[in-house]
């Protein structure tokens, strides 16, 4: 699987490493043993998405993964924690990635 994750989060300057390993940690825990089956060959491009930023009552964020035959989305909106955010998102990935 050759992964590339591109991050929008400009209003996280600070905190963008953090989000880098939420991210790496939510695919190789959560989605990996899920992408595979939608993959035909190792070396098959996977593509995530992230997009993070501040609201008035917490944080935003959206996910885009795009596979070579599919693309799933999935965003929340107000939360408190960052890394409550990032696995929530993964979670609603994973449960498209089941139907």
């Amino acid at each position: 699987m050759n992964l590339q994750t591109i991050l929008h989060a400009d209003a996280f300057e600070n905190e963008k490493d953090f989000l880098k390993s939420e991210i790496e940690k939510n695919i190789s825990g959560k989605l990996d043993a899920y992408i595979r089956p939608h993959l035909s060959e190792n070396n098959d491009s996977v593509r995530i998405e992230a997009f993070f930023d501040r609201s008035k009552t917490g944080f935003d964020g959206k996910l885009i993964l795009t596979l070579p035959d599919t693309t799933l989305r999935a965003s929340r909106e107000n939360f408190s924690k960052l890394d409550d955010l990032v696995s929530h998102l993964f979670t609603h990935l994973k449960t498209q990635l089941l139907k």
